[in-house]
């Protein structure tokens, strides 16, 4: 008998046991699908913010459709990843993404298929309507060659089929998360270390087997005979009459055999990316994720002399003069400054100054390689000091020069060779970007850069500052040009875009909500500017240059003319601005447009989700509520697996190792020092929570507690028995607290890793042991805190919700010792909340540090006699 009762001990030991082990298997399970999650959510982040450059551009449409089918993916499995978070509360969300997914199917159906735009193109064959497949650069060399001018034999791998290279395995959507997270600084540089993993990504990809054959039939037609090729950039953006790129893309030369062929391409691609065109990007307010580069093939000219001719020298740009640069050899000694050069000032007759041009000593060459590629080699003691072109070849330079002046109807720059024969070859043509440039950087010297951050939105707008504390700032914007000053990206502040002048924000991304409801509405957005807030007053007239992430003093005739355009409230959109065409717009709408902006308020929920970004955002932050709950189970039921903190001060918490949460020497111990917990966030929140001076205790001159004490170990009006203990369940870079103190909740969730975007701070409270009334005052003391640390804050009734999202690790555990503070500081702290003037009072001790409120003024008398507690307030939270 008893050996049979020791076997049914040991059965249910084991059982229990089980249960525990399955339990805490079942939470990890659960906070990888969390963090999966989150992951999925930048991914989805990364690919709205491509859709909507896509949109813009309007030039390949294959590539949209890829992109939106691969959103559809994503949004499908962060449906289903919240649908295991939350037990299957939001079925109908696969519904809605259903419907979308079908609204969006038609839609793309009747996109003009882009593999109707071939991947190569001859020279021959490209005119100005595939301008926006070839690129400036090759555009303007097929017009020059069917004019009969002297251009070298070549073809273009058109902007479909780069842009078929980039998404082939996702190649894209990796880089723009690289760049929208490890950009460029305030500065504008791009770190070394960025650029090398942008390029190592693209240099090591794969060429998809269709494309690298299509590209190397197209070269073998020249290698096979001998010919090498020059392989160069041809971007959109390049060369054109405001912005030149001039030597920010790669040229590979001579270029002899298909193996090297393959790795040019590779590199010209890759050079889209590279430090310097992005900073050229950033500085010429261009998008610096913008991808709109075809790459020009050019049969090769084995030049004698090469250079630059520019049909106005900038010096005088009225005196009619041209100037030539020309080195001996190859042209890209001259073009990029690394030889000597020969200068020549050229009358309207082609006629040289010789007083005013300058021969001076060239000691080096540049020259191909029998097997490819270019070397130096030492030019010859006798020609060093020689005219590098003779007069008859400059007069041809300037008789070309004038003639393509006159039909562009604007000054030049091209690049020129003289080959073997003598035979002068035009290599590239665009406008000159030089001419008006000074002026252009004076005016910026006139007015000094008060702020510089990161390029979100483009756009310039003049503006008076209203710096954005919190949720009520948004009820009340002016009719007026505005211009928002926020801490962090507030979601909710997408529905004023088309309300005011220009949004700034502190913390943020290129790449994140917000950011993208911007570039929609064309509303100036720069994100990245740190203490915006504090360097800016309200009421303070600014203007925000978008395009070059720059802000300033807004001058007197920029107010004037902004009072004017504003007068009978925001203008419309500027006329030279293109609407979308009506298809495109239809796709804007489903897949990029948000809807759901307020996360608080009765709208966000599933039947408002109209669009992919809706999905995104419901799923984020229902994802975030369903972890407030994830650790109850498996407290209640295994109490006594879990581990708890020996506190030095009155509050008490069992901790869940999530993975690589705790440093524990015994596992086996119960109670363990806080310092065995390595949550980066929790030991943030403890040190606030273990704050000298922090007052736990009930407030000095606040109400007696004896009877709220009496009801709390008998109400039995909570959803969770009240006296149950806080627990914190943690990993290496994540913390959700659930405290139960007294007569309120405060749940907290919290990343702080290395990923900004990843980052948040969700706070909740709720609840209290007085009066109504008095719940209120403190819930809008804690709110007013909050708003002053830069949260996004919603207060209602008793209810706080506080937020904070996409700063750095340091900023996110900088905020959390606040948040651990306000565990303590808020504990009983509604029975000092006996008039309104204790709100601001109470929150201005709070930010000074007086934690014990010391030295509070006395409460008004009248108030004396409220009714002091109201039973059962201890609602979920």
């Amino acid at each position: 008998m008893r050996r049979w009762i020791k076997r049914q001990l040991d059965r249910g030991r084991q059982a229990r046991q089980q249960r525990k082990t399955d339990s805490q298997h079942l939470l990890k399970a659960r906070y990888h699908v969390f963090r999966s999650l989150l992951a999925g959510n930048n991914r989805a982040v990364d690919c709205l913010t491509e859709i909507s450059i896509h949109l813009r551009l309007q030039g390949d449409s294959a590539g949209l459709v890829q992109l939106v089918h691969r959103l559809l993916e994503e949004t499908a499995e962060m449906i289903a990843r919240l649908e295991n978070l939350a037990g299957g509360r939001y079925r109908g969300l696969l519904g809605v993404h259903h419907t979308i997914g079908q609204r969006l199917q038609a839609t793309l159906a009747r996109l003009a298929p882009s593999r109707d735009v071939p991947s190569v193109l001859p020279l021959a064959r490209i005119h100005g309507g595939l301008k926006g497949q070839t690129g400036n650069k090759a555009a303007a060399l097929a017009e020059l060659r069917k004019n009969g001018l002297p251009v070298p034999d070549g073809f273009v791998i058109s902007l479909a089929g780069c842009r078929f290279f980039l998404e082939h395995g996702g190649l894209s959507l990796e880089l723009v998360h690289l760049l929208a997270t490890h950009g460029a600084d305030k500065d504008k540089h791009v770190s070394a270390a960025t650029a090398d993993q942008v390029k190592g990504l693209i240099t090591g990809a794969v060429i998809p087997p269709v494309l690298a054959e299509e590209i190397t039939e197209a070269a073998r037609a020249f290698l096979k005979n001998g010919k090498s090729l020059a392989v160069r950039s041809s971007s959109i953006s390049e060369d054109g009459r405001h912005h030149s790129f001039a030597g920010q893309f790669s040229s590979v030369l001579n270029v002899r055999d298909e193996a090297q062929f393959l790795e040019a391409f590779k590199q010209v691609v890759a050079s889209n990316f590279n430090p310097r065109s992005l900073a050229y990007r950033l500085n010429a307010g261009l998008d610096p994720l913008r991808f709109d580069m075809a790459v020009l093939c050019l049969e090769m000219v084995d030049a004698r002399a090469a250079g630059v001719l520019l049909t106005r020298s900038p010096q005088e740009p009225e005196s009619g003069l041209m100037l030539v640069s020309a080195v001996p050899g190859l042209g890209e000694a001259a073009v990029s400054g690394s030889a000597a050069a020969d200068l020549y000032l050229l009358d309207a007759e082609g006629r040289v100054d010789w007083s005013r041009s300058s021969i001076v000593c060239k000691e080096k060459f540049l020259a191909c390689e029998e097997t490819g590629g270019v070397a130096w080699r030492e030019l010859d003691q006798d020609a060093r000091l020689q005219p590098v072109l003779s007069t008859e070849e400059l007069q041809t330079l300037s008789d070309c020069g004038r003639e393509m002046e006159r039909r562009e109807g604007m000054p030049l720059d091209l690049e020129w060779a003289v080959d073997r024969d003598g035979v002068v070859v035009i290599l590239q043509v665009r406008p000159m970007t030089t001419i008006g440039v000074q002026a252009a950087d004076t005016l910026r010297e006139q007015s000094p850069v008060l702020l510089q951050g990161l390029i979100a939105s483009g756009g310039r707008a003049t503006g008076r500052v209203l710096v954005v504390k919190g949720r009520k700032d948004f009820e009340s914007i002016p009719r007026e040009p505005v211009v928002l000053v926020m801490h962090q990206s507030f979601v909710e502040a997408a529905n004023l875009l088309a309300q005011v002048a220009a949004v700034l924000v502190e913390l943020g991304s290129p790449a994140d909500h917000l950011a993208c409801v911007a570039r929609e509405q064309e509303t100036p957005l720069i994100c990245g500017l740190k203490d915006a807030s504090s360097a800016l007053q309200d009421g303070q007239w600014i203007t925000v240059d978008g395009g070059h992430g720059k802000v300033y003093h807004a001058g007197a005739e920029e107010i004037e003319a902004t009072e004017k355009a504003w007068k009978n409230g925001p203008p419309p959109l500027c006329a030279t601005r293109i609407p979308l065409p009506p298809l495109h717009r239809d796709i804007q709408e489903l897949v990029t447009v948000l809807h759901l902006t307020d996360a608080y308020g009765p709208t966000f929920s599933i039947l408002e989700c109209k669009s992919l970004h809706d999905i995104v955002r419901f799923v984020h932050e229902k994802a975030v509520l369903a972890m407030f709950s994830a650790g109850d189970e498996m407290l209640e039921e295994n109490f006594a697996a879990v581990h708890v903190i020996d506190s030095p001060v009155p509050f008490f918490v069992s901790v869940i190792d999530l993975g690589g949460g705790l440093a524990l020497s015994a596992p086996s111990r119960r109670r363990i020092p806080p310092e065995s917990v390595i949550s980066a966030p929790f030991q943030s929140l403890w040190q606030g929570i273990t704050t000298p001076g922090l007052h736990w205790g009930p407030p000095p001159g606040g109400t007696p507690m004896g009877s709220v004490m009496s009801n709390f170990m008998t109400d039995q009006k909570s959803e969770r028995p009240i006296g149950m203990p806080n627990y914190a369940m943690v990993s290496r870079d994540y913390c959700n607290m659930n405290a139960r103190m007294d007569f309120h909740f405060i749940m907290i969730d919290t990343v702080a890793s290395h990923e900004p975007r990843s980052n948040h701070i969700k706070f909740r409270f709720k609840g209290g042991g007085t009066s109504r009334e008095r719940r209120r005052r403190r819930a809008l003391c804690i709110g007013d805190i909050f708003e002053q640390h830069g949260f996004f804050v919603d207060v209602k009734e008793d209810l706080v919700n506080a937020s904070l999202q996409g700063a750095d690790k340091n900023a996110i555990e900088e905020k959390l010792v606040m948040v651990g503070r306000i565990l303590g500081f808020t504990r009983l702290l509604d029975a000092v909340m006996g008039a309104d003037s204790m709100i601001p009072a109470v929150a201005r001790a709070f930010m000074e540090g007086n934690y014990a409120l010391n030295g509070l003024p006395e409460q008004d008398e009248a108030k004396q006699g409220e009714v002091i507690f109201e039973g059962g307030n201890e609602g979920r939270a």
